[in-house]
């Protein structure tokens, strides 16, 4: 019997584990979009059908399994799942830039018909950047494998943000859930106040920091060279010149606009993962917790996020699932078009949940 059961809990780990190719959905379906365009704005519009069917997707969702009694896949499978959706990803920027290069401007049926692809450009390849590429990125820079690092610093160095790094690791871990943390939402924020403060905050926080940490000889113009959020801003730079140069000043603005977009997405996800949770006037929880299975695999296990904080080493699928704190009402995939769409009503019933909790 104790064979058997071993047995039974390898094939249902292996089976989960499986579920984790969920990460490819939408990444691949971006893929054959750029790669089968240019397209008219009414089959660019239809492209986005799959984004609104993970959305159904999530809101359908199973809840999340708890059982630790599972056999978790060997770490080259989730590390392999890592490197090829950051790969996927690297092409995909590729594709976008020589996709928006074939956008024409010469009469008023082409310019409508570009404006079309540069919104579903923004909407399909920003929420690849955000909700695929930006995960990768965030795991992986609290590796110790200093490749790792360098690889994550890569990503987010393709939505501009690689400065998120030193803000994230400096500011958000060691000060979750208290005031002096730029990333936990206050009691009641909207988001756009959020954004606008965090996005202005992150830069700030992570230029002073690198100021600080270089006080210290060498001399103040070796200083400003050795400064890492100085090095990201050369980088990012350099990349939109070459962009600029060899594509076309359309594929430097679709580049930016799918940056933005990815860097929204990404602070939409911490807006809500921290949202109202300070120690001093809500119940003393780290993050909310997710209850949908489908966030948990398509986001690769990004939901942890309360176990993630206890032991930030940790790959995120073996990170515990830790359900002590609020329970999200919907998936990350839903939570992020209520954030968005009405930001009032997801207030409303997130302070009610809080209530009810303490």
């Amino acid at each position: 019997m104790g064979l058997k059961r071993l047995s039974r809990c390898k094939m249902l780990g292996m089976l989960n584990d499986l579920k984790y190719l969920f990460s490819f959905i939408f990444p691949l379906s971006v893929t054959v979009f750029l790669i089968t365009g240019p397209h008219t704005a009414l089959a660019a519009m239809l492209w986005t059908l799959p984004l609104w069917i993970i959305i159904l997707m999530d809101w359908l969702s199973p809840a999340i399994s708890t059982d630790n009694t599972e056999t978790p896949a060997p770490e080259s499978f989730y590390k392999a799942i890592l490197y090829t959706l950051a790969m996927l990803h690297f092409f995909i920027i590729g594709l976008m830039l020589h996709y928006a290069s074939q956008l024409q401007w010469h009469s008023i049926q082409t310019i409508a018909n570009t404006l079309v692809n540069i919104i579903v450009l923004r909407i399909l390849v920003g929420t690849s950047s955000g909700s695929s590429a930006i995960i990768v990125a965030h795991e992986l820079i609290h590796r110790r494998n200093k490749y790792d690092r360098l690889l994550g610093k890569m990503l987010l160095c393709t939505v501009c943000y690689e400065h998120f790094i030193i803000s994230h690791l400096y500011a958000h871990h060691p000060n979750v859930a208290t005031q002096d943390d730029i990333a936990t939402a206050r009691l009641n924020e909207d988001f756009n106040h959020y954004w606008q403060r965090v996005y202005r905050q992150n830069f700030n926080f992570a230029w002073r920091y690198e100021q600080n940490r270089l006080k210290n000889p060498p001399p103040t113009a070796l200083r400003f060279m050795n400064n890492r959020v100085f090095h990201g801003l050369l980088f990012e730079a350099v990349f939109l010149i070459f962009i600029l140069f060899y594509f076309g000043w359309t594929a430097g603005f679709v580049f930016l606009y799918q940056a933005l977009s990815g860097v929204r997405l990404l602070e939409t996800i911490n807006y809500y993962q921290h949202w109202g949770l300070l120690h001093d006037n809500s119940c003393a929880s780290l993050a909310w917790v997710n209850v949908s299975s489908f966030s948990h695999y398509a986001l690769i296990g990004l939901d942890n996020h309360i176990g993630h904080h206890q032991n930030a080493t940790l790959p995120f699928y073996k990170t515990p699932h830790i359900s002590n704190g609020p329970k999200m009402p919907y998936g990350y995939f839903v939570t992020n078009l209520w954030v968005k769409l009405n930001n009032a009503r997801y207030r409303q019933r997130s302070l009610a949940i809080l209530k009810q909790n303490l």
